[in-house]
């Protein structure tokens, strides 16, 4: 883990461990800096990319692609996931979007450091840079953090994957998606977002928090392909189990 990484984490990170509240030190948690003690991370419910479609990460698939992006293939071309979002990481994430504890995200994501097989995934993507998925200036002000760029903050820091914040921004400030129907998702964010830039032929990694319907990522994907990006790839922290 870089030098950098660490400086980060030790700056923002509690002396509890973030799930049980229990006393943390290195030992507990078997992992240098991790704000979640080791109990607590072997209870967070993986993703398992085998058993997941692997355009939206739906995890009940047996590694097929679903019949809804068969039927309607999505802008995007591949999507990763660390995590399931169920309990107890659902009140996590929860916590940290609303309640402001974003410690959370760079303690969650941080756990990519131990998952082997995910990191050599993102370096089999050759990506050229990967980015947040951007929140409106409105929604910036009143929540204060952006939790995807805290999240791709530290996922690029494991990567070495380059961070462009600046490429895509969020053009339309939209209705929160948890208020909406599935179908009403798609809606709202149409033409939500647009690209700040040429990137014609590149492979890029687009990350957020957690992926439900799908909407908001594919919303980007279409707005990067539209600029020339050759490829599109999701990385997030969790992935709701159905649609």
């Amino acid at each position: 883990m870089s030098n950098l990484f660490s400086r980060f984490l030790n700056n923002y990170i509690p002396a509890q461990c973030l799930v049980c509240r229990g006393l943390l030190n290195q030992a507990q948690s078997g992992v240098a800096n991790s704000a979640i003690c080791q109990p607590c991370q072997q209870a967070l419910p993986r993703w398992q990319a085998a058993e997941s479609c692997p355009r939206c990460a739906r995890p009940d698939t047996q590694g097929h692609v679903c019949g809804a992006c068969l039927r309607k293939p999505p802008a995007f071309d591949q999507t990763l996931a660390l995590y399931l979002f169920v309990e107890p990481l659902q009140s996590m994430i929860h916590a940290a979007k609303f309640a402001r504890q974003w410690a959370i995200f760079p303690a969650l994501a941080g756990q990519l450091d131990t998952d082997l097989a995910r990191l050599n995934e993102l370096a089999r993507l050759n990506a050229d840079c990967m980015l947040p998925l951007p929140l409106h200036r409105q929604r910036l002000r009143e929540r204060g953090f952006n939790q995807s760029l805290e999240i791709a903050r530290t996922f690029s820091q494991l990567s070495g994957i380059a961070l462009r914040r600046e490429l895509l921004l969020r053009v339309r400030d939209t209705e929160h998606q948890s208020r909406l129907s599935a179908q009403a998702r798609w809606k709202n964010l149409r033409g939500a977002f647009a690209c700040r830039g040429n990137c014609s032929g590149q492979v890029i990694i687009v990350v957020d928090d957690v992926i439900t319907s799908g909407a908001s990522l594919q919303a980007a994907a279409k707005a990067l392909k539209q600029a020339g990006a050759a490829r599109v790839i999701n990385l997030v922290l969790a992935r709701t189990p159905f649609k």
